[in-house]
């Protein structure tokens, strides 16, 4: 291995340290998910279109994407503040009767309870939730940056004319990096937003069958929290047996039934997108997930998976670099 590629390694390692240390998980994601939509959108249409006119095109339908994923989140806020409650106080009474006749016991007997520990656990995080708070305003502003950078990117692509030194080798190799790590995360978590409208579709199917309510929450808390891998089909799930569980426990019982079916039928899609991709086994997933969870939270359980994809790259061919350069020196 050259020495400018080692230099390369050493310079991504530092980058994701400081990352880390600097909580930029939301920043990155942001800046990667604008790149990749760009990206993918400007391959489309430079096939038909002058390069010209698919970068600003590509830029069009990347300002639409973001003002409709911006509403969908902001829409959704608004439905866990207003829709959530009302679940919880028709399906908690609902539940303690089930529990009871089955003999299990909650740490609550009622609705009023269920709030006291909810405020008493924001109490005693109080510190931590006011200083979140005060960083708002930052953390948005830094995700603008992100975005901004991301756009400034994809119109400045970078130069292929490497300057015949130690700093242009490094530059060189440190590039290629960063665009196996962009296709990384471009095939993995593209991928998972394909199996999570392919959830969508039909878990929204079945709730519109079964004459559920709350399906517009419920739809869209499906989709967008499925874009989270392993974590988000529990959370949804949660909810919509929860809203069953307000119709009758028959409801509850069936639409349990029902998820764990197609979550089984998801495997099989899983295995053909994202497994064929990542060629990584699930405790690996699971354990990637878990430490990008702990070191970043929900952003880093995004990144996880294409960080791991990458790292696998990486390691896949190193081996191949060092055959080939065996393979040379027997040859000549």
């Amino acid at each position: 291995m050259s020495a400018s590629k080692k230099a390369s390694f050493l310079l991504v390692l530092l980058m994701t340290v400081a990352a880390v240390w600097l909580r930029m998980g939301t920043v990155i994601l942001a800046g990667l998910f604008s790149f990749m939509i760009l990206d993918l959108t400007h391959r489309l249409f430079v096939r038909r279109l002058r390069p010209g006119l698919s970068r600003w095109l590509a830029l069009a339908v990347f300002l639409f994407a973001a003002a409709s994923i911006t509403w969908m989140l902001g829409r959704f806020v608004h439905q866990i503040i207003s829709t959530l409650p009302q679940i919880a106080a028709k399906a908690i009474p609902k539940l303690i009767v089930l529990s009871e006749s089955h003999g299990i016991e909650l740490p609550f007997d009622n609705a009023y309870e269920l709030r006291e520990i909810v405020v008493r656990e924001i109490k005693d995080n109080l510190e931590m939730v006011t200083k979140a708070s005060g960083l708002l305003t930052a953390g948005f502003f830094h995700v603008l940056l992100a975005v901004f950078a991301a756009i400034l990117a994809f119109f400045c692509p970078p130069d292929e004319n490497y300057e015949p030194s130690s700093y242009g080798a490094i530059r060189r190799e440190l590039t290629a990096r960063v665009r196996l790590f962009l296709l990384s995360f471009e095939k993995v978590f593209g991928a998972q937003i394909v199996i999570s409208m392919v959830n969508t579709t039909l878990t929204a199917t079945f709730l519109l069958l079964l004459g559920f309510p709350h399906i517009p929450f419920l739809v869209l808390a499906t989709f967008l929290l499925g874009t989270l891998p392993v974590v988000g089909n529990i959370l949804s799930n949660t909810i919509i047996v929860g809203t069953a569980l307000t119709i009758s426990s028959h409801h509850a019982a069936f639409a349990l039934a029902f998820l764990i079916l197609i979550h089984k039928g998801e495997y099989v899609l899983n295995s053909r997108i994202v497994g064929s991709s990542i060629n990584a086994r699930m405790w690996q997933t699971l354990a990637a997930i878990l430490l990008g969870e702990l070191v970043l939270g929900i952003p880093g359980i995004i990144l996880a998976p294409a960080l791991l994809h990458y790292v696998k790259e990486e390691l896949q061919r190193i081996p191949e670099a060092q055959n080939s350069g065996h393979s040379a020196a027997t040859v000549s």
